[in-house]
């Protein structure tokens, strides 16, 4: 199915502020945003409300329209949710998943050792962002997904404005490993602890650099 003019501008723009190429707090021209897309102001437009709704972008009053910052207290409120959202993703996903979902998560770990080995962090970002859509997705639940998905790119766009100051041990890819083999297992308990003990290391990991 292809994606509509509204979606693709979503995933174009909301990439950029992912990855900090649009800087925290930098006003947002919809002009140039046009210009670089290729698309035109109605899509912009649209998908500019959908990402302030995901919290990525903030609208003031009488000022504009800007990149949501990055504050100390976002990594918390993030993890807050997430230390509870993700082992609840992991306790479906063994109820749900299919051999070729375990499977496909078990490459991608093998794919993350190979780069790990490389120190190539933004091909281990990556890699993180597939395993954890992956993990949401075998819970079947949409609704779950959807929360998983803003939370998780609050938390890249957290990783990334810091990734100059990380390393590859600074993702935990030992926890990714664990987690698979306890879904392989069909071991809820030790997935869970595998998959907080992962988020913990992310937060330590990021305070390190505040």
């Amino acid at each position: 199915m292809s994606l509509t003019d509204t979606q693709r501008a979503y995933e174009l723009i909301q990439e950029k502020i992912i990855t900090t190429e649009m800087l925290p707090g930098a006003v947002i021209q919809e002009a140039a945003l046009m210009t670089e897309t290729g698309l035109g102001r109605t899509p912009i437009r649209e998908a500019l409300k959908l990402l302030e709704a995901a919290r990525l972008v903030t609208v003031s009053p009488r000022r504009g329209m800007f990149v949501t910052t990055i504050g100390i207290s976002d990594l918390s409120q993030v993890q807050e949710i997430r230390i509870v959202l993700d082992p609840l993703c992991v306790r479906l996903m063994i109820q749900r998943a299919t051999p070729a979902d375990l499977a496909e998560l078990r490459d991608l770990v093998n794919q993350a050792q190979a780069a790990s080995n490389n120190d190539d962090l933004k091909s281990l970002m990556a890699l993180d962002h597939r395993f954890h859509c992956l993990i949401a997705k075998g819970t079947r639940n949409d609704l779950l997904m959807a929360e998983h998905e803003m939370l998780y790119n609050l938390s890249r766009r957290i990783w990334y404005f810091y990734l100059d100051r990380l390393n590859p041990d600074d993702l935990a890819f030992d926890a990714l490993d664990e987690i698979v083999s306890a879904l392989e297992a069909r071991d809820v308990a030790r997935a869970e602890q595998a998959v907080i003990r992962h988020i913990s290391h992310f937060g330590d990991a990021i305070r390190r650099c505040l």
